[in-house]
């Protein structure tokens, strides 16, 4: 309601305002000059300011990603005991095929006895491929069974007889060709271990 009544009073007083105008222009004595409006002041044109473009977007510069090889097998701390033995042997094998992977040859050299002729002709043969740029794809070795054939409690030697097993796997070149293929096989061989310092050591195995 009171918003209703405020505007009926606006409009009373503009009319009111306009017919006031009216009067006083009719009593305006004749002759008098009536002032004429002058003409509206040009108005300034002011260009707009032009639109900045859009920035264009920079592409962020793509990072080479470098594969992290696999980590070396480990084997927690072993005694000298006939089934620590015989999960070294098992470790060792596993070592040799982390190293043919990625050419890690130090990885042999480490759990072997330097006079070790196999070791050190398995480490020398990783070395050459890599080298050559050769690569060992789907070498694998493992063990289907184990057996202790000598004791040596005095020297802490150990033979074991291993039933291994060996895939199919290829040698290949660095241009993708097909350097040498090797069948998958079962063999036998005698390995030979050490124990000295708390772990085990690789003396020899089947070459």
């Amino acid at each position: 309601m009171h918003r209703l009544a405020r505007s009926a009073l606006a409009v009373t007083t503009t009319a009111a305002a306009l017919a006031g105008l009216g009067a006083c222009g009719a009593d305006a004595p004749a002759g008098t000059p009536v002032d004429t409006p002058s003409a509206p002041a040009p108005v300034e044109t002011v260009a707009a300011a032009p639109v900045p473009a859009a920035a264009t977007p920079v592409a962020e510069p793509s990072v080479a990603v470098t594969p992290t090889p696999p980590d070396r097998p480990t084997l927690p701390a072993a005694a000298f005991t006939e089934d620590d033995a015989i999960a070294f042997a098992g470790h060792y094998l596993r070592v040799l095929t982390h190293a043919r992977a990625t050419g890690d040859s130090n990885a042999v050299r480490e759990i072997s006895e330097p006079d070790c002729h196999a070791c050190d002709y398995d480490a020398r043969l990783i070395d050459a491929a890599v080298e050559q740029g050769i690569t060992f794809e789907n070498d694998r070795m493992s063990f289907r069974s184990a057996r202790i054939e000598a004791w040596d409690t005095e020297q802490k030697a150990v033979e074991i007889m291993l039933e291994m097993h060996a895939t199919a796997s290829q040698l290949v070149n660095a241009d993708g060709s097909i350097h040498q293929e090797t069948p998958e096989t079962n063999f036998s061989g005698l390995m030979q271990l050490k124990y000295h310092d708390a772990r085990w050591w690789v003396w020899e195995m089947p070459s």
